[in-house]
């Protein structure tokens, strides 16, 4: 499937259904013994930082799909809000990549 980015009805309900799924994950986190599942740990932050994402895209009028969907976020935050410093983008985009290789490919 083709990453690409669709133009949608900005949704504030859904957005708020969201947004209590983070908090909710926030909480687990806090549960979560860090020296024991650090892997875990940033797999987490990793989603509640890209549910944010899709948050303003989806307040916005956008939702991303298919190969790539993630990245496609990070890019579009970047060229839509300035507010993001250039290494809180390289951050995110570093959590993502490092999210990908602990779900693909075991690292820990």
């Amino acid at each position: 499937m083709e990453e690409t980015i669709k133009r949608i009805t900005p949704d504030k309900e859904k957005a708020k259904g969201i947004l209590n799924m983070v908090e909710t994950t926030l909480k687990m986190i806090e549960q979560i013994n860090q020296d024991a599942f650090p892997s875990n740990i940033t797999k987490e932050y990793y989603e509640v930082t890209r549910e944010l994402i899709s948050i303003i895209l989806l307040l916005d009028g956008f939702k991303t799909t298919g190969d790539g969907a993630h990245k496609r976020q990070i890019e579009y935050l970047e060229a839509n809000y300035k507010e993001f410093s250039r290494t809180e983008i390289v951050l995110i985009d570093d959590l993502r990549i490092t999210r990908n290789k602990i779900a693909y490919e075991g690292f820990s």
